[in-house]
């Protein structure tokens, strides 16, 4: 039996990165120590798994990718089920099993990776070529849209950065991946825009109504931004009007909803936005633009098919990502419809005090509990921002645990932490490069890119440079499901340093 050569500097790190995590949740609120017992007990399972990884082949975990991805694909369907999953704050994203939540997302990245992973280690001589990515961008879409209609955005959205990475690593033409990112990014990124600048200017529909018709107003202001669901779905409301409260149903009064949309009409008059007016109000030129794109990336292509210059494939290549571009992003502005909490969770980092309630509330307590600390810290169990049955920081122990242990251990302890967290991707890094095969590369790669997203986007969200999107911090952040995950990721991480010494 090969002898597994263990690399204690990357385990040191990690108990020393959970270790850290424990004290920040039993110092959080002492009162409350069933979270720090808990997590222990998850670090427990962890190590175990870790262990187990550790000595199995990730060779052999390769051969049954395929099997391991419909599995996982299988656990978000019943996930998706009422009578099965449960749903939490808004998101049907666990699976309950003898009390014990499983969050079938978590599973799912680590078993889409393997899968990724393995598939392009096996075309990794033919990936370059377009028609490669096909089968890619299909075992990603699956996810993407299963986890996103639990609704969770964050680990939705994390599939993609992941999958482009590691097409990039394996090898696929950067032009493309660049390219398909834009169409995916403004794909999303309008209809969302839109939906945002329709919610900033509630408080001015309310305070331009006032004057003229204060009921409505007042309706507006109770309704605040779900007035936006009544006006889209006014039409299939009409007809049940009677049954609704008494705000939506002053909203919905014909007179009403013209005076509203009159109202909404002014302030765009008033305020020009450019993105958002061209897309209002410049159907036709927007058509126009498209099919431009599209003849010149036909005559492009047919040009390039007769007479082979290298240029011409470039430059039909970028008109078509353009006209792509243009084309997803307006289709989905019309017919994509964002729920309000995902759009205000989404976009509320931008503009916190426009959005007092939920995600905007919790960024600015978020930030408030974090500059407490100082330079050196309130102390262990000293801070008072998470104490209580009603802390000031709500969910400080999930994700917004970075934010308590720079209350307790200031600007040094939180420093300390991210690089103790950042050391831990570095090395993933370095094991991805030594080792000696495709597969334990790009899975090695994808672990570390998993790792170093769910730090970089938890500490930004808790500072305030992304969107509230429930990334949890890993070792650090409550709960099992993500402990359990970032432990057998580890365990593979150890596993392909130590076969490397194997497959020489």
């Amino acid at each position: 039996m090969d002898r597994i050569r263990i690399d204690w500097f990357l385990v040191a790190l990690v108990f020393v990165a959970s270790a850290m995590g424990v004290i920040t949740l039993y110092g959080g609120d002492p009162t409350e120590s069933s979270t720090g017992n808990k997590q222990l007990l998850w670090i427990f399972f962890g190590i175990g798994f870790m262990i187990l990884f550790t000595l199995m082949n990730y060779q052999l975990i390769g051969s049954y990718s395929y099997i391991l991805y419909i599995a996982g694909i299988f656990l978000l369907l019943i996930t998706l089920m009422p009578f099965i999953g449960t749903k939490i704050k808004g998101a049907r994203s666990w699976i309950r099993f003898f009390g014990v939540g499983i969050q079938s997302s978590e599973i799912m990245k680590l078993v889409y990776l393997i899968a990724m992973a393995k598939y392009l280690s096996m075309k990794e001589n033919e990936i370059a070529y377009i028609k490669e990515l096909l089968t890619p961008f299909l075992l990603t879409i699956v996810p993407v849209f299963l986890i996103g209609v639990q609704p969770d955005l964050g680990y939705s959205f994390m599939f993609i950065p992941l999958l482009v990475i590691l097409l990039f690593i394996a090898g696929a033409n950067a032009d493309i991946l660049a390219g398909f990112t834009m169409v995916g990014f403004f794909t999303v990124f309008i209809p969302m825009y839109m939906q945002y600048q329709r919610y900033i200017i509630t408080d001015d529909i309310i305070a331009m109504l006032a004057t003229d018709n204060y009921k409505l107003s007042e309706a507006v202001r109770s309704l605040l931004f779900d007035v936006w669901y009544y006006i889209d779905n006014a039409s299939k409301f009409q007809n049940n009007i009677q049954n609704l409260h008494w705000d939506a149903r002053t909203v919905l009064e014909p007179a009403n909803l013209a005076f509203f949309l009159n109202s909404v009409q002014n302030i765009y008059d008033q305020k020009t936005v450019f993105l958002r007016d061209f897309y209002l109000n410049n159907l036709s030129v927007l058509i126009f633009i498209i099919v431009t794109f599209l003849t010149s990336t036909i005559s492009y292509f047919i040009y390039w098919f007769y007479m082979r210059i290298p240029l011409l494939r470039r430059v039909a290549i970028i008109t078509f990502i353009f006209c792509s571009t243009l084309t997803s992003s307006f289709l989905f502005y019309k017919i994509l419809s964002f729920k309000t909490h995902q759009v205000i969770r989404l976009v509320s980092f931008a503009n916190p005090d426009k959005f007092p309630r939920g995600a905007g509330y919790q960024l600015r307590h978020s930030i408030i509990t974090l500059g407490s600390g100082s330079v050196a810290g309130r102390g262990y169990a000293n801070g008072d921002m998470t104490k209580g049955n009603v802390p000031y920081l709500p969910e400080w122990f999930n994700d917004f645990v970075f934010s308590s242990h720079g209350e307790q251990f200031g600007f040094t302890g939180s420093s300390l932490l991210t690089l103790i967290l950042f050391l831990i991707v570095i090395r993933g890094v370095t094991i991805a490069w030594q080792s000696k095969d495709t597969f334990g590369t790009l899975l090695a790669a994808g672990i570390s890119t998993l790792f170093f997203l769910h730090i970089f986007i938890n500490i930004g969200i808790t500072i305030g440079i992304f969107p509230v999107t429930g990334i949890p911090l890993p070792f650090i952040s409550y709960g099992g499901s993500n402990i359990v995950t970032s432990f057998i990721m580890i365990g593979m991480l150890l596993n392909i340093n130590s076969r490397k010494y194997i497959n020489t």
